[in-house]
């Protein structure tokens, strides 16, 4: 069978994250995935001691969390490495079918994907006869975080920890932005919007949107893949599963399921949900939970808030606080559409 993260031994980079594709191939599933990698910072070419997945919301490109992942990166431990993904469907140029894919379609697609990773990362662990299995651990913004739960549910003991990003996994039609948006993911408004798409060609040269933004409002096929996920995570995220998340409560230090919150009203996306799933994970006097004051659920397009974000993760990965200065790039410009 053809490794298809193969390229996760190349190491070191001169420009960093690497990108590469990935090819599903399931029987009712076609399509390819952009991905992008930061590798161990040691330079060894040996497998790293834990890989983080990062999977995205919606719509799931790839450059709204560049700035974010890099300085979750640079607080990592040298021998940490991360790897993001997309969805099926949200990057322009890439295979994907014509009609947009369900949750529960991308969630098979997801399966697929992290299965063939842990078994990568184990064949090449068993090459180098490093003795303990890597760890492999998942990572989601959003609906990310769904699928983050659904993933850790289904691999169990394959996957060392999860970290949810203000995430959306119980009632989201119930949620603010869920009751005053439905209407755009809905036909025909859902279809009309991204026919629209080529009648606005003409003026995004003079615009000021950044590239990967501009690369959305180009492709009518992504903008309909992204609306047609929103209108399946409405239809089918309903219930979350309590029982599943107080059985996390009570795992080591550094394992299991963790959260972080916007405080108060600020996260349109996070409904009732958002406070019985905190309690479940032992509330906010626990490690495992955090709620941040003045974070929105769009962290990502501000470097200050990714900093933030990426100090808790970092400390729940490594099971320390972090505090100190993250070494600083020159400043990219961020983008302007909100990923959900």
């Amino acid at each position: 069978m053809t490794d298809r993260f193969s390229f996760l031994r190349r190491g070191n980079a001169e420009k960093l994250p690497i990108q590469s594709v990935f090819t599903h191939d399931l029987p009712d599933i076609k399509g390819e995935v952009a991905l992008q990698y930061w590798p161990r910072r040691d330079g060894s070419d040996l497998v790293p001691s834990q890989t983080t997945l990062f999977i995205l919301g919606n719509p799931g490109l790839l450059n709204y969390y560049v700035p974010f992942l890099n300085s979750l990166h640079a607080l990592l431990p040298p021998s940490h490495a991360i790897l993001s993904t997309s969805h099926i469907g949200h990057t322009p140029g890439l295979s994907a079918p014509s009609e947009p894919l369900s949750l529960s379609h991308q969630l098979e697609a997801k399966l697929e994907l992290v299965q063939s990773l842990r078994d990568s990362l184990d064949t090449w662990s068993a090459e180098a006869q490093q003795g303990e299995r890597p760890r492999l651990s998942l990572m989601g913004h959003s609906v990310g975080s769904w699928f983050v739960c659904e993933l850790f549910k289904h691999f169990k003991q394959d996957i060392h920890a999860g970290y949810m990003l203000f995430p959306t996994v119980g009632w989201i039609a119930d949620s603010w932005n869920g009751r005053m948006l439905w209407p755009i993911f809905r036909r025909p408004v859902r279809s009309l919007l991204s026919s629209i798409s080529p009648l606005l060609c003409p003026i995004l040269p003079y615009t000021s949107f950044p590239p990967t933004t501009l690369s959305l409002l180009r492709s009518p096929a992504t903008i309909s893949h992204a609306l047609g996920l929103a209108r399946s995570e409405l239809d089918l995220i309903k219930d979350p599963d309590l029982g599943w998340f107080r059985s996390q409560a009570d795992l080591g230090p550094t394992e299991g399921l963790f959260g972080v919150w916007s405080a108060g009203n600020m996260d349109g996306w996070v409904g009732r949900e958002g406070p019985i799933v905190q309690d479940c994970l032992g509330g906010e006097s626990s490690e495992r939970v955090e709620i941040l004051e003045g974070i929105p659920h769009a962290f990502c397009l501000s470097q200050e808030h990714s900093d933030i974000v990426a100090k808790v993760v970092a400390g729940w990965i490594t099971g320390s606080h972090i505090d100190h200065p993250l070494p600083r790039e020159p400043p990219q410009p961020f983008e302007t559409t909100v990923p959900m």
